[in-house]
């Protein structure tokens, strides 16, 4: 059996592009030295071939990856787009490869699997305890006593401890059947199974694989005239704008940027990624003069509180104006634009009376 690789190992770089590993240096020695040198003048730091993009519909336009190995390599440096038939990681064919095959070292130890049977377990302990509740109210209907409900409630209480170990005591996911009818068009006539899943990265990540980072087999330019399409409209390009400087602003410090929609967010922010930590903050997008009242920041605090989070509103102005933003646009004179935008950050906090009495 082939042991998975350590995720400290296999999400070792945080970009596609990262710095040249060097030898340890012995200076005593002078071998050392040698192999040293001859590592740093030959070593690489670039992709030698650049991942190809293609793009599908016009009006909402999907930038996808096929490849299978530049999907790995994108996600594995920097957790780059989403997998279109999973959760993030493009797993679809490891996944159906495991269920196909019914290896037991492997099969159900996918996130999506375990995710599935934990919502599973979670549903059927609330029906458990909502027939407890049902007991609960009939005795009350019926003129209990105190002492009575004391005793209910206790007795209660440790059966459902009982049956919450009893849960956490099943498999992780039952057995599933092998190969069906319907598994049959997934394999080639050579018996190797297809790959249907592509990788489908933002606007924001593909332009910033492009003007950042030389990733991408494509322009900035040709990449923003398929995504506003022609002729362009100030709004559009605002918009645009406003999400990429974000995105950058954050993924220049450091930061793995994903998107946020989930939580009701324009952004999640993970200090390492999602398959290492769930992410720490929520960002939110504004204009510099955007106005709300206090239930849309409000409405959206307790959700994001309620998922342990810390809500951030990022503010990005405008310090040009619209027909300059224009010209450097046509021109294609990114980096101009991206500099006239000034990007603030306000951590939100709900006020909670009970809490926050001081």
């Amino acid at each position: 059996m082939v042991k998975r690789k350590p995720n400290a190992a296999r999400y070792k770089h945080p970009l596609p592009i990262h710095p040249i590993e060097l030898p340890p240096l012995i200076p005593h020695n002078p071998i050392s030295w040698i192999y040293w040198t001859y590592c740093y003048f030959t070593g690489i730091n670039g992709l030698t071939d650049k991942v190809h993009v293609e793009f599908f519909n016009d009006k909402y336009v999907h930038i996808i990856v096929k490849d299978e190995s530049q999907m790995i390599y994108l996600w594995e440096h920097g957790f780059f787009g989403t997998g279109q038939l999973s959760r993030s990681e493009p797993t679809w064919k490891t996944r159906t490869n495991n269920r196909l095959t019914a290896d037991s070292d492997t099969h159900g130890k996918e996130l999506e699997k375990v995710t599935q049977h934990r919502r599973l377990l979670r549903l059927e302990f609330k029906k458990q305890r909502e027939k407890l509740e049902q007991e609960l109210l009939e005795l009350r209907r019926n003129g209990g006593t105190i002492e009575q409900e004391k005793e209910l409630i206790e007795y209660q209480r440790k059966s459902l401890r009982e049956y919450k170990s009893q849960q956490s005591s099943k498999e992780i996911i039952p057995q599933e059947e092998t190969i069906r009818d319907i598994d049959l068009p997934l394999f080639t006539d050579d018996g190797k199974l297809r790959q249907l899943e592509s990788l489908e990265l933002l606007p924001v990540e593909a332009m910033f694989l492009t003007f950042a980072l030389p990733v991408l087999d494509i322009s900035a330019k040709e990449l923003t005239r398929r995504l506003m399409g022609y002729p362009e409209s100030y709004t559009d390009i605002h918009d645009f704008i406003s999400q990429y400087v974000v995105y950058h602003h954050y993924r220049s410090h450091g930061w793995c940027v994903r998107s946020g929609v989930k939580f009701g967010c324009d952004y999640l922010l993970y200090q390492r990624g999602p398959p290492l930590e769930h992410a720490e903050f929520c960002v939110r997008i504004l204009g510099s003069n955007d106005v709300k009242d206090y239930n849309w920041y409000s409405s959206l605090a307790r959700v994001i509180a309620g998922a342990n989070k810390t809500y951030v509103l990022c503010y990005v102005e405008n310090l040009s104006s619209p027909e300059n933003i224009l010209r450097w646009w046509h021109k294609g004179n990114y980096r101009a634009i991206f500099s006239s935008y000034k990007v603030g950050e306000v951590t939100y906090k709900r006020w909670i009376p009970g809490k926050n009495r001081e």
